[in-house]
């Protein structure tokens, strides 16, 4: 009797011990940033990047630095639907402008939703002269995951001795 308990007390912990490693293998990674060019537009020698984050509350962070900026100029940039190529004019998410080569906004969507390859950010001239774009870089599509493993580990047995 006292082998029968002391056997299934073991394996009672190794199945605890398996099941907290298959929880801690289930839990989501937070997405890694992700680095857009910014590249010139309408010759105005302005480029950079812009570097989006997901925050722990589900919102996207987005970090602009350029160069070639005219001094004191505030130049206010959005996140469009379409490409740098094909862009609606409309903008979707404002940002804050660019103002002595930097701009940093909490945009309030995930970083997932920007991710669909069909976003771009976009800096105009000036709030008097939008129709001038300035830079622009795509945001990337998210590359596509490697589907789940469905394999699992089995516990281990305790064999009769």
């Amino acid at each position: 009797m006292m082998r029968f308990i002391v056997s299934f007390a073991v394996l009672a912990l190794a199945l605890a011990g398996w099941q907290s490693l298959a929880a801690i293998g289930a839990t989501a990674p937070q997405a890694a940033p992700i680095t857009v060019p910014i590249a010139q537009q309408s010759n105005s020698n302005q480029t950079g990047s812009a570097t989006l984050t997901a925050t722990a509350d589900n919102k996207t962070q987005v970090v602009i630095a350029v160069t070639g900026e005219p001094a004191g100029a505030s130049e206010p940039v959005h996140i469009h639907q379409g490409s740098c190529k094909n862009l609606n004019p409309k903008p979707v998410f404002p940002l804050t402008s660019i103002v002595n080569g930097a701009s940093t906004t909490i945009v309030d969507v995930p970083l997932s939703t920007l991710q669909t390859g069909q976003f771009a950010i976009n800096a105009h001239q000036s709030t008097s002269n939008l129709g001038v774009y300035v830079a622009c870089g795509d945001i990337p599509a998210a590359p596509s995951a490697a589907p789940p493993s469905t394999m699992m580990t089995a516990p281990p047995t305790m064999s009769p001795r």
